[in-house]
């Protein structure tokens, strides 16, 4: 991956909750990358019943993916995709930025009592929406793919991940063996599963399996996805007393190129902007020599989790934070959405907050710029 500074973005504004989210039209699926989300990451949106922003006001897009470029991120890492929206607004409007795109797979689409039973018919759809206009190739802002998210936490496992991946590249090879060959990776969260460091007991069952799969040439596109919130001298330096870096000691282990898809260090952590700046500063001069090992890191994150209170550890990884205020408020209709599950969208509404920067926004301009 030639793009190596990347964030995670999913800056919802007030009124998103993810234990709530489907209950509503707006919020269905927690896919922040569709086209009514134009307001948040877009420069101007008009719905179906007349209402707009733009970047005039007083109604005013909040246009994040030019503040992302500005503080040189040139990697965006979703979380999640509802395949049956459109998302070509945002994809060309990313590489319109020169901005590329790590495009999730859900986790609902890797537990078994949900999506995983129905996988070969979704794998289609996703295929199908991560694609170009013509549906000829991936669109071209994306850069790779990345297949659920932290699966001790969120009811799946290595096999599921191995089903689903297996058929994922069974079935490029077979409808889409014109498209390109883009990495793909599985953010596991910074546990050991039973192995001997953090991640390496999801990894030796994965990639056991996984490097036995051939089709679209699966086994040379995996990466290692790594979630952390070690410091640099654990990642780098020293790892649990081995005399070695974490990364080379994963790198080793398994021969895949790394992508640090969370970084970071919260707020309510005491030296907090030292420990960032050491973790960013570190991976990028580590990558500088040695860029086929250590290919990207994505920092946690854009602006904090919204539905999570201000006390709240996970609420305070943020370069931004909800500064309270209202840069636009859109009211929609049925004819906004592609689909809605829950009965009429007629009459939904979405406000797009205020953010404001935080000192890891100056931490993180500092090493990206």
């Amino acid at each position: 991956m030639a793009n190596f500074k990347g964030i995670c973005y999913q800056p919802f504004p007030p009124g998103y909750n993810p234990s709530t989210a489907n209950k509503t039209c707006i919020f269905f699926g927690s896919d922040i990358a569709y086209d009514p989300m134009e307001p948040i990451w877009g420069n101007a949106y008009t719905s179906s019943t007349g209402s707009s922003c733009n970047l005039t006001g007083p109604n005013k897009a909040r246009n994040d993916i030019q503040t992302l470029r500005d503080m040189g991120v040139q990697l965006i890492r979703l979380y999640d995709w509802e395949p049956r929206n459109n998302h070509l607004k945002f994809l060309d409007y990313c590489n319109a930025h020169n901005i590329k795109v790590l495009v999730p797979v859900s986790n609902y689409f890797l537990k078994p009592g949900e999506g995983l039973p129905n996988r070969k018919t979704l794998i289609h759809s996703l295929i199908d929406s991560f694609s170009n206009a013509g549906k000829t190739d991936y669109h071209s802002a994306i850069e790779g793919i990345i297949i659920g998210n932290e699966p001790r936490l969120n009811g799946f496992d290595a096999q599921n991940c191995i089903d689903f991946t297996t058929d994922w590249a069974t079935i490029e090879a077979s409808t889409y063996s014109g498209y390109r060959e883009l990495q793909i990776g599985h953010p596991v969260d910074f546990a050991t599963y039973g192995g001997q460091y953090p991640c390496f007991g999801f990894w030796d069952p994965l990639f056991a399996a996984l490097d036995k799969v051939t089709a679209k040439n699966l086994n040379k596109r995996l990466f290692l996805a790594p979630q952390t919130y070690n410091n640099e001298d654990y990642l780098f330096t020293n790892a649990e007393g081995s005399g070695k870096g974490y990364v080379d000691l994963a790198y080793d282990a398994y021969k895949k190129p790394i992508l640090f898809t969370e970084i970071g260090y919260g707020r309510n952590n005491s030296g907090y902007e030292a420990f960032v700046d050491g973790q960013l500063s570190g991976s990028i001069a580590y990558h500088t020599q040695n860029p086929s090992k250590l290919i990207g890191l994505c920092y946690f994150q854009f602006a904090d989790k919204v539905w999570l209170s201000k006390g709240d550890s996970e609420a305070m990884f943020g370069a931004y934070s909800h500064a309270g205020g209202t840069e636009c408020t859109i009211d929609y209709g049925d004819k906004d959405f592609t689909h809605w599950d829950n009965g009429s969208c007629d009459g939904s509404s979405m406000t797009v907050d205020t953010l404001a920067k935080t000192p890891l926004y100056d931490v993180v301009v500092k090493n990206y710029t």
